[in-house]
């Protein structure tokens, strides 16, 4: 069966090639076997294409870390019960000093997955991969915002601004669709990337794939070896570009190796996570830490594109920054950061409301997408509201005010007809009385 790609993304990149022996693994052999022990004693009995497929390597890499395994008395055979059955694999299984061993690892490290690819390689393939190697056109930006009303304002700076790959401000009052656009930023670049499940880093297993954070688009994971040149390495997973956003919630932790309150699995900061992607900061200045802290969190990565991380067993070490980091706020730039930084970051975006023309067609095409009509005094009194109230004409308010306007009839028994007296109850419940 063929690989199956999603949206007809393209891999930037040729894929990865697939270790055929622990030497090309670039990890030390000790990692490997480490990470098989905690596998047998997690899977007990296991055969040989089980291993190979958890741990996602070939069989022969197994086999050799069997081997030393065996030698040390932590692994036993168990011999299949008739030789002629179709599940007669050999299986294996930990002894008492491997159970004990199993349990040292645990504690040292939790992970239990796909071997680590090297940081060499985590370096080498991010960098190929970075979206500055394969520049977008107006016409990606168009057909990536085809769906965004007022997008003919924005795509003259967002084009250039991607390209860049340097770090973004989208700003503008609540509701002029900042995280609306940013999620969609990265549909004007049609290719895929490679994710490594997991990088090994000065004595340290990294978890770096996220199934909440990533997006696979082939099902190359669902299948065996069987020649090495019709697969890449399996430790990759091939995803959409990262496209990560989290606000208020954010915490300097998030930004730094860390693990769960449930177990030692080291997992990798936001940053790293969205390299080759777009990591967008929603809500900045909503967090619980000081915005300047956060901000300064970002210069040296932004400066040079090299983030510096601190791993759990105290030493340093060195990731690659290539994403695009995108900070939204309501707030005005100059009460968020001061000039120093400001100036590190490449472009500023302000985000405002719509023309008229704009946003009586959206609150047309969402209307007809609800199954409603719009009465025929309808956006008489819709302009009537913003001017007797001062209100620019934001994108978000169609969508948020036919909700209430469809609860409103819904409960009046009254069909799907939005009159101008529905329209003013939706208005009144929807602003406070100091808005």
């Amino acid at each position: 069966m063929a690989t199956v790609f999603k949206d007809n993304l393209v891999p930037q990149i040729e894929p990865p090639s697939v270790p055929a022996s622990e030497e090309y693994l670039d990890v030390p052999a000790a990692v490997v076997e480490s990470l098989l022990i905690k596998h047998l004693s997690a899977h007990p009995k296991s055969d040989l294409i089980e291993l190979s497929n958890r741990m996602c390597v070939v069989s022969t890499i197994i086999e050799t870390a069997l081997a030393h395994l065996r030698s040390r008395s932590w692994v036993e055979v168990y011999q299949p019960l008739n030789a002629t059955s179709t599940y007669s694999n050999v299986r294996y299984g930990l002894t008492e000093l491997g159970l004990a061993e199993a349990e040292l690892a645990f504690r040292k490290d939790a992970y239990i997955g796909p071997v680590p690819v090297s940081l060499e390689q985590y370096w080498d393939i991010v960098q190929r991969q970075d979206l500055r190697n394969q520049p977008i056109t107006r016409a990606d930006v168009e057909r990536a915002l085809s769906d965004v009303y007022g997008a003919e304002r924005l795509i003259p700076v967002l084009g250039p601004a991607i390209n860049s790959g340097r770090a973004l401000l989208l700003y503008g009052h609540a509701g002029t669709g900042k995280s609306y656009v940013a999620a969609r930023v990265l549909n004007a670049l049609n290719t895929s990337v490679y994710i490594p499940h997991a990088v090994f880093a000065d004595g340290n297993i990294i978890k770096v794939f996220s199934e909440h954070h990533h997006k696979r688009v082939d099902n190359s994971h669902t299948k065996a070896f069987v020649k090495l040149n019709n697969h890449y390495d399996k430790r990759w997973v091939l995803c959409e570009r990262p496209n990560i956003q989290v606000g208020g919630e954010l915490t300097m932790e998030m930004l730094e190796v860390n693990h769960s309150e449930h177990n030692r699995v080291w997992n990798a900061p936001l940053q790293m996570m969205a390299n080759n992607g777009i990591l967008v900061i929603d809500d900045l200045g909503r967090q619980t830490m000081p915005v300047a802290a956060l901000l300064n969190r970002w210069i040296v990565p932004m400066e040079y594109f090299v983030d510096h991380l601190g791993l759990p067993n105290g030493q340093q070490t060195s990731v690659p920054f290539l994403l695009t980091l995108a900070f939204s706020s309501n707030l005005s730039p100059s009460s968020i950061a001061d000039p120093a930084f400001l100036r590190r970051l490449g472009y500023k975006i302000e985000f405002k409301p719509l023309e008229l023309d704009d946003y009586c067609q959206l609150w047309m095409e969402l209307a007809t997408s609800y199954e409603m009509t719009l009465a025929e005094d309808f956006f008489q009194q819709l302009v009537q509201l913003h001017e007797e109230t001062s209100t620019g004409y934001f994108p978000c308010l169609p969508k948020d005010m036919l909700g209430i306007s469809r609860d409103i009839m819904l409960f009046e028994q009254v069909g799907k007809r939005v009159s101008a007296e529905i329209l003013s109850r939706a208005w009144g419940l929807y602003f406070t009385v100091d808005e």
